[in-house]
C-alpha cells in the first residue's frame, strides 16, 4: 500500500511540475522559475528510488561531479540555473506520454501493422525499417511493442535478432530529424539560433539516405523496389506524423517560442482534438493510460536534471580553465571536430555512458568556441552521435527495449550487425555534414 501511495505521490508532483512548466512559457516570472526548479527537485528526490540501478549511479556520478565543480570554481547559481533550465523537459516526456497514449487509440497504425504482415522474408525486414522509422519519430521506443507481434515470440532466433536489429536501425535513424526526440529537445535547448526548418531538412536527407544504405547492406536480395512497398504499406500513418510535424514547424515560425516549447503547447491540441473526434471516451482512456505511463520517464528526467546542472557548470570550468581557449589556439579542422562529436558519443555509447551525458558534453564543449563549425552542423553531428549511441549503447532504453520485446539478449542487440551499419553510414554521414558545414561557413 505504501508503494503504491508513494507512485501517486510521484505522479502527482510530475503533473504539477508540468503545468508549471507550460506556465512558464507566457509568464516567466523569476518567483515561478523558482517553485519550478523546486519542484523538480522534490520530484527527483521522490522517484530516485525507483529509477533503474544504472541510471541511479549515473545520476549519482554526474551530480557528484556537478557539485564538485561548483564548490571548486563557487559557481552555486550556475548548478541552479541547470536546474531550472531541466524543468521544461518534464513538460516535453509529459506531451510524449500523452502523444503515444494518443497513437495507440488511433486506427491507422492498426491498418498499417495489417499491410505489413503478409510481406515476404525480406520485405517484412524492409517493412519494419520503414515502419519503425516512420512511427519512431512520434512513438520512438513505443514503436517496439507494436511490431514485436508481427515476428511473434515463437520464431527462431536469427529471425528474432535480424527483426530487432532492423527496428533498432529504422527507429534509431528518426531522431536525425524528428522534433520529438529528446535529442532534438536538447540540441535545440544548447544551440537554439538553429532554425528548426533547417536541421529538419538536413536531418530527413541523411535519414533517407540511411534508410537506402541500411537496406543496401542487409537486404540487398529485395532491392529498393521493396523498400518503396514497404513505404506504401505505411501510407496510412504518414499523414498524422506529418500534421504533428507540420504544427510545430507552423508554431516555430509564425511565434517567438523555441522548438521545445512549441512541442508541448501545441502537441497536447492536436492529441485532445484528434480524440475528442473519435470520441470522448477515446480521450478518457487516452488520459487514464498517460497517467498510467508517466511513471515510465522518472529515470530519464532525473537523469536530465543531473546533466543539465552539470553542463550549466562545466561552461564555467571551461572558460575558468582556459579549456576552451587552448581548443581554440589548437585551430582543429572542421572536420575533426564533427568527427569527434559523432564518433566519441558512439563509442562513449558502446562502453554504457548514456547519450544525455555525451551529447551534453559534447555541445557545451564545442557550441561556444569560435572553431569554423556551424550550429547547423555541430547540431547534426549531435544528432547523428545520439542515433549511434541509441541504435548500439548498452544503456540505451531503446536496445533495452528490442531486447525485451524480440527476447533477444541485450548484448547481442548492442553488439551485433549494427555496428557494421554505425561505420559505413557514420562515414557517410559525417562527410555530408562536413559539406554541409563547407557550404555554411565559406
Amino acid at each position: 500500500m505504501l508503494g503504491s501511495g508513494r507512485l501517486r505521490i510521484d505522479n502527482y508532483v510530475l503533473f504539477v511540475l508540468w503545468i508549471t512548466a507550460i506556465l512558464r512559457i507566457f509568464w516567466p516570472h523569476p518567483q515561478l522559475v523558482m517553485a519550478s526548479g523546486s519542484i523538480l527537485l522534490i520530484y527527483v528526490v521522490l522517484s530516485f528510488r525507483r529509477i533503474r540501478l544504472q541510471l541511479q549511479i549515473l545520476s549519482l556520478l554526474l551530480t557528484l561531479s556537478a557539485l564538485a565543480l561548483a564548490a571548486w570554481l563557487d559557481t552555486w547559481a550556475a548548478l541552479w540555473q541547470g536546474m531550472e533550465k531541466a524543468v521544461i523537459f518534464s513538460a516535453f516526456f509529459g506531451t510524449l506520454t500523452l502523444m503515444r497514449a494518443t497513437a495507440d487509440l488511433r486506427p491507422e497504425i492498426g491498418r498499417a501493422r495489417k499491410l505489413v504482415e503478409p510481406l515476404s522474408a525480406g520485405a517484412r525486414i524492409s517493412g519494419l525499417l520503414v515502419g519503425t522509422n516512420v512511427l519512431g519519430t512520434a512513438l520512438i521506443v513505443g514503436v517496439m511493442p507494436i511490431f514485436a507481434p508481427i515476428i511473434g515470440h515463437d520464431a527462431p532466433y536469427e529471425v528474432r535478432k535480424s527483426a530487432a536489429e532492423a527496428c533498432q536501425r529504422g527507429m534509431c535513424l528518426a531522431c536525425l530529424w524528428s522534433p520529438f526526440w529528446l535529442a532534438m529537445a536538447i540540441s535545440a535547448e544548447h544551440l537554439p539560433d538553429v532554425p528548426l526548418w533547417q536541421i529538419m531538412a538536413l536531418g530527413l536527407s541523411l535519414c533517407a539516405l540511411g534508410l537506402a544504405v541500411a537496406q543496401w547492406m542487409y537486404t540487398p536480395d529485395v532491392g529498393m523496389k521493396a523498400l518503396w512497398q514497404a513505404l506504401r504499406a505505411f501510407s496510412p500513418v504518414l499523414p498524422p506524423v506529418a500534421l504533428a510535424a507540420a504544427a510545430v514547424l507552423g508554431l516555430n515560425a509564425v511565434t517567438p517560442l523555441t522548438t521545445l516549447q512549441c512541442l508541448v503547447v501545441g502537441i497536447p491540441v492536436l492529441c485532445i482534438c484528434g480524440l475528442l473526434a473519435q470520441s470522448i471516451d477515446h480521450l478518457r482512456v487516452a488520459v487514464r493510460q498517460a497517467g498510467r505511463s508517466v511513471g515510465a520517464v522518472r529515470g530519464e528526467i532525473a537523469l536530465l536534471t543531473c546533466a543539465f546542472a552539470l553542463g550549466k557548470v562545466l561552461e564555467q570550468a571551461l572558460q575558468a580553465g582556459g579549456i576552451g581557449d587552448q581548443i581554440t589556439s589548437m585551430a582543429p579542422p572542421p572536420y575533426a571536430v564533427i568527427a569527434t562529436v559523432v564518433i566519441g558519443m558512439t563509442v562513449l555509447g558502446l562502453a554504457g555512458i548514456h547519450q544525455v551525458v555525451t551529447a551534453t558534453v559534447m555541445l557545451v564543449l564545442f557550441g561556444t568556441l569560435p572553431i569554423g563549425v556551424s550550429d547547423l552542423a555541430l547540431m547534426q553531428a549531435g544528432l547523428l552521435g545520439w542515433a549511434f549511441s541509441s541504435m548500439t549503447g548498452l544503456s540505451a532504453v531503446s536496445v533495452a527495449a528490442a531486447s525485451t520485446m524480440f527476447n533477444v539478449p541485450l548484448e547481442r542487440v548492442a553488439y551485433g550487425p549494427n555496428i557494421r551499419f554505425v561505420v559505413v553510414f557514420g562515414l557517410l554521414g559525417i562527410a555530408v555534414v562536413t559539406a554541409v558545414n563547407w557550404i555554411m561557413m565559406p
